[in-house]
């Protein structure tokens, strides 16, 4: 596993954030990270229902679903993420 870098496009915010994560891990369990740790930042849920999040690829021009991995669906580092 390595390290990718990713930007992050909350467009409920009209914000954008970085962050790193595993290119091994589901789309899912990088979601839930990015929203976890989203909120921490703003100090307060961005998102009504977690469970409901969309995780876009911008370079992949399409939803990512949760049991994938980054990897092996092509997302790498420079990459922008959407989460709806």
């Amino acid at each position: 596993m390595s390290k990718i870098y990713l930007e992050v496009q909350v467009p409920g915010n009209a914000k954008t954030y970085e962050f790193t994560a595993d290119n091994g891990m589901s789309v899912g369990k990088v979601k839930k990270q990015f929203i976890a740790q989203i909120s921490a930042v703003e100090n307060r849920d961005i998102f009504a229902d977690a469970a409901e999040v969309l995780f876009c690829s911008s370079r992949l021009e399409g939803l990512l679903q949760d049991h994938e991995i980054l990897s092996e669906v092509g997302v790498s580092s420079g990459d922008t993420v959407i989460l709806l």
